[in-house]
């Protein structure tokens, strides 16, 4: 694939990725579906939050693999990224499985969400800090949405999880946007900016 055209599938993936994982989160803030100990009250609505949520984490594993790195730092952080998105795709698809069959998601598949969340920030600096050259001023993305997964991971009373989680799918959903604008935009590396 040519430059241009691998951006482009990276670009799509982040932006589906920001947006399908906000739209599962906003859609529980807005129409609960289970009670605070865990039980599920409506199934239907659960089964499309937990799936918009496995889809955009699978998103975002293509995404984070789209974005290559040159240096050893670089590789070490997209590889916990890639081990992080997986987790919360694991999150999602077990979530999902075991609440339709006992009635609750299990309760283990929340180390799921945080180990993975914890491999995305852990990751996150040596990623970015590898994407300096490809994309210029925008690998404070990757940060940005790291900074968003700690805020996530750490904070334990809502609204400052969700808001964490909202961070990190708005920076993908920016890096996404940058990634599918026109040639001249500057993410290509006639106008990126030295490292």
């Amino acid at each position: 694939m040519t430059g241009a055209t691998t951006d482009r599938r990276t670009g799509r993936a982040a932006v589906a990725a920001g947006l399908l994982m906000f739209a599962s989160v906003a859609a529980e803030l807005v129409r609960p579906v289970q009670r605070p100990d865990g039980t599920v009250t409506d199934l239907p609505g659960f089964v499309t939050y937990v799936a918009l949520w496995t889809l955009g984490a699978a998103a975002l594993v293509v995404a984070i693999s789209g974005l290559p790195t040159a240096t050893r730092a670089g590789r070490v952080g997209r590889a916990l990224g890639l081990a992080g998105a997986g987790m919360l795709t694991a999150f999602g698809a077990v979530g999902l499985a075991t609440a339709m069959v006992t009635g609750s998601p299990a309760e283990w598949s929340f180390l799921l969400f945080a180990v993975g969340l914890l491999l995305v920030v852990v990751g996150a600096v040596p990623f970015a800090l590898g994407l300096r050259r490809r994309l210029g001023s925008w690998w404070t993305a990757v940060l940005v949405a790291g900074a968003g997964a700690a805020v996530a991971l750490l904070a334990e009373a809502d609204p400052w999880h969700d808001l964490g989680l909202f961070l990190f799918d708005a920076a993908w959903i920016a890096l996404g946007t940058r990634l599918l604008a026109p040639r001249g935009a500057g993410t290509r590396a006639t106008d990126r900016t030295p490292a």
